[in-house]
């Protein structure tokens, strides 16, 4: 059967315009038409330039043709669509919901209990692993039963066959089988961080390779674990929200005891004790104004967050932090008692001390007056008590004042001492000790004149 075409006969490929042969690419084409009819030139230049046109319209679209392209599109319109379909109505509807949650909820039923079984497992694995690689391999078979290989020939996730050089590994939480590359490593720090929160990922950082201290996991089980870790992680992740709250809390609890021992250090010096500076006191209360300036700071951060929108309960609560904020401020850290001036204090101690003093005057003749009794009436059993509880209660005593009436009151105050430190009430101590400073002093005074 011929192959020349037939007049009347349709053709088509890349036919020569001469010969009619079917060339079947431009290029061998073009080399047909330069070989055999190197006499028609300007038929070549023609070939060539219809074919590079071609070449140029199908890899190179011009802008033309795609704005072209573009405004047809547009062109289509949904309207367009309506006219030629119209309008669906629709039809009997039903509500799906109680089918997805309850498909949903045995899904995460099996998930959550499987996790949970695999960090039982995970747990038994880390508690008492060995740090030899022989006993370490044992401990996992004792923990999790490994499957047998005799009979596995391909692996389950990638269905390669096993040999020399695709070894079979174990899955340390399953016990199946599976090769090298559809296993993965996990880290048995961020395991151990994982059963213990308590530990601290920084501390336990090392720089082993995870491929030999780690825990080989089959896909479906680092999955699972993964997937605990970032639960746990966003769980334990605190937003700025929170963060600026307890940031602002621990102010407060630094301001409360300053607060209270600033109450205390100017009730002591306006009793005219002499236990604090009136310096002392002004750097304590300007370290409760910055207090006051962090607290107001930070709460004016939290109202300004935009983080939720307007009348949510996010934004009542960042307002309800901002008013606790203002009044714990009004109430605890701006509502102090101002500090006394030198000049004040000054004078509360004189009129202290002259009342001191006119107190023991008080109490030195009153002594003086029972020591006349007891000498006039000859008491010897008294003095006889009184030499007995000195030589008991203070031994730093000379024998020759036990007739002072000061040492029995010193006696009697350090019984009181001993029974207030025994029930805690430090306060209380700090008088009596100041008492017994002052009669100290007094005695010591009298030493001091009888020797004179």
């Amino acid at each position: 059967m011929s192959d020349t075409p037939v007049d009347g006969d349709i053709i088509e490929g890349f036919l020569c315009p001469i010969c009619k042969t079917d060339l079947k690419t431009p290029d061998q084409l073009t080399s047909h038409f330069e070989t055999l009819h190197k006499e028609d030139q300007d038929v070549l230049k023609s070939l060539k330039l219809i074919f590079g046109k071609a070449k140029k319209k199908i890899l190179n679209l011009d802008e033309s043709d795609l704005k072209e392209t573009f405004d047809r599109a547009l062109r289509f319109t949904p309207e367009i669509v309506t006219d030629y379909c119209g309008h669906q109505q629709f039809g009997n509807t039903r509500s799906l919901s109680e089918y997805f949650k309850a498909v949903r909820s045995a899904k995460l039923e099996r998930y959550t209990a499987e996790t949970n079984k695999l960090l039982i497992r995970l747990d038994k694995l880390v508690a008492n692993m060995p740090t030899d690689q022989t006993l370490r391999k044992i401990y996992e078979q004792e923990v999790v039963p490994w499957l047998d290989g005799s009979s596995v020939k391909l692996c389950p996730g990638c269905a390669k066959p096993f040999n020399i050089t695709r070894r079979q590994h174990h899955c340390r939480l399953c016990g199946s089988i599976l090769c090298n590359d559809c296993s993965g490593f996990f880290d048995l720090n961020v395991a151990r961080c994982m059963i213990d929160p308590s530990l601290n990922m920084t501390q336990l950082q090392s720089n082993s390779d995870p491929s030999k201290t780690g825990l080989r996991l089959c896909e479906h089980c680092y999955n699972l674990i993964e997937l605990r870790k970032q639960l746990q992680e966003s769980r334990n992740s605190k937003t700025i929200l929170v963060t600026g709250y307890e940031q602002m809390r621990s102010i407060m609890e630094q301001a409360t005891p300053a607060v209270a021992m600033y109450s205390k250090m100017c009730s002591s010096l306006m009793d005219g004790e002499t236990a604090y500076h009136l310096a002392d006191v002004s750097i304590l209360k300007s370290r409760i104004a910055k207090y006051a300036e962090g607290i107001d700071s930070l709460s004016k951060d939290i109202a300004a967050l935009q983080i939720a929108q307007a009348g949510s309960r996010t934004s009542k609560l960042q307002m309800a932090i901002r008013q606790a904020a203002t009044h714990f401020i009004k109430e605890e850290l701006v509502s102090l008692p101002p500090v006394p001036s030198e000049t004040e204090i000054n004078e509360i101690r004189r009129i202290k001390r002259e009342e001191t003093e006119k107190r023991i005057e008080l109490e030195r003749r009153q002594m003086q007056i029972n020591m006349n009794k007891r000498r006039t009436l000859g008491d010897s059993t008294s003095t006889y008590n009184t030499q007995e509880k000195w030589n008991n209660h203070n031994d730093s005593i000379p024998d020759n004042s036990v007739d002072n009436p000061l040492v029995e009151q010193m006696n009697i105050i350090r019984g009181y001492i001993k029974e207030a430190r025994e029930k805690m009430e430090f306060e209380e101590v700090a008088i009596l000790e100041q008492n017994l400073r002052e009669l100290k002093q007094e005695y010591h005074y009298q030493m001091s004149r009888s020797a004179q």
